[in-house]
């Protein structure tokens, strides 16, 4: 399971601030929260990440490469070996590369690595630059998510996301199957 950093971006607090028309910061660490859940639960919608930032990921080497669990995979930042009793050695510089698909599904080759070995891989990934690159229709399904858990947070049996925003999602998960 990759790390990956959940901080909301400041601009999207501020974003969902303004559509529930709140104006002080006493809810600013729910809304927070609130933030996380409804961008996992649309990436996860979506299979991808909609803002860039840094994956920590630990797989096995296997057929000279390693597949990469986020999406759109961008660059890489560092490859490490991971010994039998956890200690890290980086992998020379050029000896690894990432490969990226169409639909940024990402690659680590690594022919020089023996099949089965363990390593630890450090990548940025994500759609948008940043919370502002983010095509709006996906940021307000961020948002509205975001509102609906706030306005729902107390109802035991409330369903999840809310239709509008299945509609909203629809054609950008039908652009990803494969």
């Amino acid at each position: 399971m990759p790390m990956i950093d959940r901080a909301p971006p400041a601009a999207a607090l501020a974003e969902l601030k303004a559509y529930l028309r709140i104006e002080s910061s006493h809810e600013d660490a729910l809304l927070a929260g609130l933030l996380r859940a409804a961008t996992e639960t649309v990436e996860a919608m979506l299979g991808l990440l909609l803002f860039e930032r840094e994956v920590d990921e630990r797989g096995v080497v296997g057929s000279g490469g390693m597949r990469l669990a986020a999406e759109p995979a961008r660059s890489l930042v560092s490859v490490e070996t991971v010994g039998a009793g956890g200690e890290l050695a980086a992998v020379a510089d050029g000896t690894v590369r990432l490969r990226t698909g169409a639909h940024g599904e990402g690659r680590i080759e690594a022919p020089d690595l023996p099949d089965g070995a363990s390593i630890r891989v450090r990548y940025r990934a994500g759609m948008a630059a940043d919370w502002n690159w983010v095509p709006e229709v996906l940021r307000l399904s961020v948002i509205r998510a975001a509102a609906h858990f706030h306005a729902h947070r107390d109802a035991p049996d409330e369903p999840g996301v809310p239709p509008a925003v299945r509609r909203m999602l629809a054609p950008w998960r039908a652009r990803r199957i494969r």
